[in-house]
């Protein structure tokens, strides 16, 4: 059976109830609606995505709120439009009118994926038997191919800043985090071609090159299926962008072609090397 929560939060086990707040006096019903304000939303700046290219946040925790109608929903049936105004007033007074929802617990997932990709160290950098087989160069032809689709998806990626009190000064210096990784990701794809591109390639060197896919995939699922949905909706209108918020989400375009390159260059480790099994 679900607890049921009471009208306000105030620390105590009990908490507030609304016949209790309607009770209080003006300036301590004054004081709590600014305090229940300041628990459930924040400044988009705080960590809101923000798209220089397209001059907007990306609001994937929800918004923007307008304190006034969030205030109204909460409070309207028990103080005046006088006091939602005085709160609103006060909460608005350093300049921001435009208000994110606080991320809660649930919007992380902290826990393995369940679907978590193979671990590379179950293949060892000895060659198997079957090097330089037929199949294994076909399967290696298939992973080179899957990790060039990837490189041209890769291509059509732009990272995007997180933005501060005001929207970044310039797209470089607010997308700094996450180029960097776009930039090992590409660098990874590129070496992994490279790579499978030799007559004979080497192992231990395949399997550096694409861990970096790997590390990508895992840091999608890991950020939370709810939330990778809430961005991909917010971030549609970015077409080919990285959305950022405190963790790496990739776009629906790019996700695939992750997931299809790692899954072929592991087929072709299967067949080209040996394992620990």
């Amino acid at each position: 059976m679900t607890e049921r929560r009471p009208f306000l939060e105030d620390g105590s086990a009990s908490g507030i109830s609304r016949t209790a707040f309607r009770r209080m006096r003006k300036a301590q019903k004054l004081e709590l609606m600014i305090d229940w304000f300041g628990q459930n939303y924040e400044d988009p700046a705080e960590r809101t995505p923000y798209d220089s290219a397209e001059g907007g946040y990306l609001w994937i925790w929800g918004g923007p709120h307008d304190a006034r109608d969030v205030l109204y929903t909460k409070f309207g049936s028990l103080v005046s439009e006088g006091l939602i105004d005085e709160a609103a007033q006060e909460i608005e007074a350093e300049g921001t009118v435009d208000w994110a929802s606080k991320p809660t617990r649930e919007d992380y997932d902290e826990t393995a994926p369940p679907d978590e990709p193979i671990a590379l160290d179950v293949f060892l950098d000895e060659p198997s038997a079957e090097y330089g087989t037929l199949a294994e160069r076909s399967a290696r032809a298939e992973a080179r191919a899957a990790v060039e689709q990837l490189r041209a998806a890769l291509d059509q990626v732009r990272p995007i800043g997180i933005g501060h009190n005001r929207p970044p000064a310039s797209e470089s210096e607010a997308a700094e985090d996450e180029g960097a990784n776009l930039d090992e990701l590409r660098r990874a794809a590129a070496e992994l071609s490279a790579e499978l591109s030799k007559s004979k390639p080497t192992i231990a060197f395949v399997k550096r090159w694409v861990a970096p896919l790997r590390n990508a995939i895992i840091a999608t699922a890991t950020w939370g299926a709810k939330k990778l949905d809430k961005a991909m909706d917010a971030a549609m209108t970015t077409a080919g962008s990285i959305v950022g918020g405190g963790a790496v989400a990739w776009l629906a375009n790019l996700d695939p072609s992750l997931h299809h390159a790692f899954g072929a260059v592991v087929q072709w480790l299967e067949i080209a090397a040996k394992s620990i099994f």
